[in-house]
């Protein structure tokens, strides 16, 4: 794909700014991205986003309709899987007027129409799987989103219609998107980050040994690419949503079992290097010790065992022990002593009005510029 360079290459947390954009200048959105790197959360991101800033702070989904008090509270995110649908159900279901003698087009549940009053007033429309969809439901799709209609029902002034879907090397069932509907579009292609997904992991209560884990080996956030090019074996690879799903495995998965499903859950081979990981972690100081003495704490020499450290520090960080943390961190590796300080920011924002805070940014001016 010549036409994906740097330049129109983000990461999912820079989804939710061009999402917003996108919408505020009416201009229907294409995510293109392989499995996993967060394109439908990037969308809840921004339909949270922009709903606030009008004043309705709450997200409405499809299955909402209906049971809202007050739709002008609610901001609409509508998501339609273009890869499951006909062709009638995004261009409507033929249906004759026989009073007329003419034939109509009966519109889906999902279309904000309007006539509809059970259905806020602005909200996004996320067609996903865009070009897996077969091409006539893609063709279908024409009016849709350059017209803003489905026949003679014309779409709410507030909604704005973003697709998303898989790309065309990544394996799957996906069709090249016909030229007049990809010519209506403006195209982004979401990249693999790793500060960007740590960064979102800090404030998303994910297990602090994932995070620390992607810290040390940052190679194994997305092995989408390798699985698909090395044709390997198997069901499960890692990306950054797996990983979410491996968080939830460790807080809940008996030790028996938790093994076999993270292997299930992210693939063989980075199970395997998490599991050891985990057991550095569990072997690591202790933290409450850290923070009861940091001038005399233990410093540890392993580079797995110093992630580990780090990422537990900065899931404890809070107003009242960041100067603990930082008088440890201190006697740390730079590299290290700026990784907890910035995680610690990160997951606990109000530790930047600490004093504790400004003392470090004072001294370590030219290492956080």
């Amino acid at each position: 794909m010549t036409d994906v360079t740097e330049l129109n290459q983000v990461t999912a947390s820079q989804l939710p700014a061009i999402i917003a954009t996108s919408v505020a200048a009416g201009r229907p959105l294409m995510i293109h991205g392989s499995p996993g790197l967060g394109k439908s959360a990037a969308a809840q991101q921004a339909a949270s986003d922009i709903g606030s800033g009008l004043g309705a702070p709450n997200v409405a989904m499809l299955s909402d309709v209906g049971h809202m008090k007050d739709v002008s509270e609610y901001f609409g995110l509508f998501d339609v899987r273009l890869s499951q649908c006909d062709p009638v159900d995004v261009g409507g279901l033929p249906v004759a007027d026989k009073e007329r003698g003419v034939q109509g087009r009966l519109v889906p549940d999902w279309f904000p129409s309007t006539d509809r009053d059970d259905i806020p007033e602005h909200g996004i429309l996320l067609l996903e799987e865009a070009p897996s969809a077969p091409p006539a439901v893609q063709a279908a799709a024409y009016q849709l989103t350059h017209d803003r209609r489905i026949g003679n029902k014309v779409m709410k002034e507030g909604w704005s219609v973003v697709l998303t879907g898989n790309l065309l090397s990544d394996g799957g069932v996906v069709h090249k998107m016909p030229t007049p509907l990809a010519n209506r579009l403006i195209h982004v292609y979401v990249r693999s980050d790793v500060d960007s997904w740590c960064n979102w992991a800090l404030t998303h209560d994910v297990d602090p040994s994932v995070v620390g884990f992607i810290r040390f080996r940052p190679d194994l956030l997305n092995t989408f690419e390798e699985y698909v090019s090395k044709k390997q074996k198997g069901h499960a690879f890692a990306t950054e949503r797996s990983w979410e799903a491996a968080s939830d495995l460790v807080k809940v998965a008996p030790g028996d079992a938790l093994a076999t499903m993270l292997a299930g859950t992210i693939g063989v081979g980075p199970a395997i290097e998490f599991n050891s990981f985990r057991k550095v972690y569990k072997e690591m100081p202790n933290i409450d010790g850290i923070l009861m003495d940091p001038d005399n704490a233990p410093i540890p020499e392993k580079g797995a065992t110093r992630y580990a450290v780090c990422s537990a520090l900065a899931a404890r960080a809070t107003q009242d022990n960041f100067s603990t943390i930082v008088r440890y961190s201190e006697r740390l590796p730079k590299e290290f002593m700026m990784m907890t300080v910035r995680d610690s920011t990160r997951r606990s924002p109000e530790t930047m009005s600490t004093a504790a805070f400004n003392k470090f940014a004072t001294e370590h001016h030219e290492l956080l510029s």
